[in-house]
C-alpha cells in the first residue's frame, strides 16, 4: 500500500490531510516534530513526505536539508505552509521538494497527486502480477535490469542471455523487454516471431543505439515502445507505467474478443456448441483418429414428439425441456466428450476414444436418466430416440448420414430406443 507520512504541528490540517488520504484507500502516518519524523522513516515504508515549515525542534527548510542529506533523499517532499513567500518557494525548490501548496489551496492541488498515486499503486500490481522476460546478451544490464525491477519487490521476471532460450522456452508472457543487438539473430527477428506467437503481449525493445533508424525499426517489427541504454530507472518505470495502461487495454480486448469467439461456438440456450462448431470438431476428431488409429464414436439422438410439447404445454416449457436434456448431457458425459445442440430438438455427441460399445452403454444411460426427469409441468414426461455409429473409412459427412439414419430407424420402431 502506498504510504504518506505528513509532518506538521498543527492539529488541525493534520485532519483534513488525514480524512482526504483516508478517503483513497491510502496508508497514513503522522508526525508533530522533526525527531517524531525520523522515527517514524526509521520504523515505516514512506512514499512521500508532506511538511509544514514550522516545529518546535527546527525550520522546515532545515528538515528538508536533513531529508536530503540521509538515506531517505529519494522520497519526495511536498511542502505545505500557509506562508506563500516567492523567496521560500524558490529555497524549497532548489533543495529538491516537488511541490509548495497554499494552506488554502491544498484539497484543491492535492487532488491530482491522489490520483497519481492511485495509478502508481494499480501500475505496481499490474507489475507484481503481470509475468514478465527480459532478453539481453549482456550480463551487466541483466543486472542493472535485475536490481531496478528488485528495488519495487518484482521478482516475477526471467532472464534470458541467449536469443534461442527465450524463444524455445515456450512460454509466453504479458512484457517482454528486449535488446535490439543480439549474437546470431537480430532483436527485430526476436520481436517479430514473439509478436506472431503473442498478439496481446506488451514489448519494449531496448538499444544503446539511439537513433532514428533503430527506433523505426524496432517499433515496425512489432514492439510497442523504445527505451534506451543507460537504463534511467526513473525514466525506465515511467515508460513501463505508460505502456501498461495500453496493455491493460489490450487484455480487456483479448478477453472480450475470447468471449466473443466462445459465444460464436456455443448455442445460446444450452451453452452447448452450435451446429456449425460441432460438425467442425467432428472433421478434427476424424483427423486425429485416423492419425493415431483412435477409436471414435458419435451420438445423435432427438426429443421424442417435441413438437407436441410445444403445442400442449407452451415454448417456454419447450425451452425448459432442452435445458434441462441438455444439462443432463453435461452430467454424464465426460469432460473429453464433445457435446453439440445440431438442430432445434437434435443433439450430437462427439466420443474420442471410445468404440461402439461404450458409446452405447453411454446412450442407454442417457436414455433412461432422460425419461425420469421432471419438469414444472408435472404431467410432462420426454423420451429420445438416437443412433450410435463408430468410425470407419467415412468423412465426417458419410458418419453424419450414417448414425442420422440409425436415429430416424429407432424413431420409426417405436421411439424411446437406442439403435447401433
Amino acid at each position: 500500500m502506498f504510504s504518506v507520512l505528513h509532518v506538521d504541528s498543527n492539529s488541525f490540517y493534520t485532519e483534513i490531510v488525514k480524512d482526504l488520504i483516508a478517503k483513497n484507500s491510502i496508508q497514513y502516518l503522522t508526525a508533530r516534530n522533526i525527531k517524531e519524523a525520523f522515527q517514524t522513516l526509521e520504523n515505516n515504508k514512506v512514499d512521500l513526505i508532506i511538511t509544514g515549515l514550522e516545529f518546535t525542534d527546527g525550520t522546515g527548510d532545515a528538515f528538508i536539508l536533513s531529508l536530503y542529506k540521509s538515506d531517505y533523499k529519494k522520497i519526495p517532499i511536498i511542502v505545505l505552509s500557509s506562508r506563500d513567500d516567492l523567496s521560500i518557494k524558490t529555497t524549497l525548490f532548489e533543495l529538491g521538494v516537488i511541490d509548495f501548496i497554499p494552506k488554502s489551496l491544498f484539497i484543491e492541488r492535492f487532488i491530482p497527486y491522489l490520483n497519481n498515486i492511485t495509478l502508481l499503486d494499480s501500475f505496481h500490481k499490474t507489475l507484481q502480477n503481470i509475468s514478465i522476460a527480459v532478453l539481453d546478451d549482456n550480463e551487466l544490464q541483466i543486472r542493472v535490469i535485475k536490481d531496478i525491477f528488485e528495488s519495487y519487490q518484482i521478482k516475477n521476471v526471467d532472464y534470458y542471455l541467449h536469443p534461442h532460450e527465450l524463444l524455445s522456452s515456450n512460454k509466453q508472457y504479458g512484457l517482454y523487454l528486449i535488446d535490439f543487438i543480439l549474437p546470431n539473430i537480430s532483436g527485430e527477428r526476436v520481436i517479430w516471431e514473439i509478436r506472431s506467437e503473442n498478439k496481446y503481449a506488451l514489448i519494449i525493445g531496448i538499444s544503446s543505439i539511439d537513433n532514428e533508424k533503430i527506433i523505426s525499426q524496432i517499433l515496425m517489427s512489432g514492439a510497442d515502445d523504445y527505451i534506451s541504454k543507460p537504463i534511467n530507472k526513473d525514466i525506465f518505470f515511467a515508460r513501463l507505467n505508460a505502456n501498461l495502461r495500453t496493455y491493460r487495454l489490450l487484455q480487456k480486448l483479448k478477453q472480450k474478443n475470447l468471449e466473443l469467439e466462445e459465444m460464436a461456438k456455443l448455442d445460446s440456450l444450452t451453452r452447448l456448441y452450435n451446429h456449425r462448431y460441432i460438425y467442425e470438431r467432428l472433421e478434427e476428431e476424424i483427423q486425429r483418429a485416423k492419425r493415431y488409429k483412435h477409436d471414435l464414436s458419435i451420438i445423435m439422438f432427438d426429443i421424442d414428439n417435441f413438437k407436441q410439447v410445444n403445442d400442449i404445454y407452451g415454448h417456454p416449457t419447450g425451452d425448459e425441456v432442452i435445458v434441462k436434456v441438455s444439462s443432463t448431457l453435461k452430467n454424464i458425459c465426460r469432460s473429453t466428450d464433445i457435446l453439440g445442440r445440431y438442430g432445434g430438438e437434435e443433439f450430437l455427441i462427439l466420443l474420442p476414444e471410445t468404440g461402439l460399445a461404450d458409446g452405447i452403454k453411454l446412450a442407454e444411460r442417457l436414455r433412461t436418466q432422460i425419461a425420469d426427469l421432471t419438469y414444472s409441468q408435472e404431467s410432462l414426461k420426454v423420451t429420445i430416440s438416437g443412433g450410435v455409429a463408430t468410425l470407419g473409412n467415412q468423412g465426417a459427412l458419410e458418419l453424419v448420414k450414417k448414425v442420422d439414419n440409425l436415429l430416424y430407424e429407432a424413431k420409426n420402431s417405436g421411439r424411446n430406443k437406442i439403435v447401433y
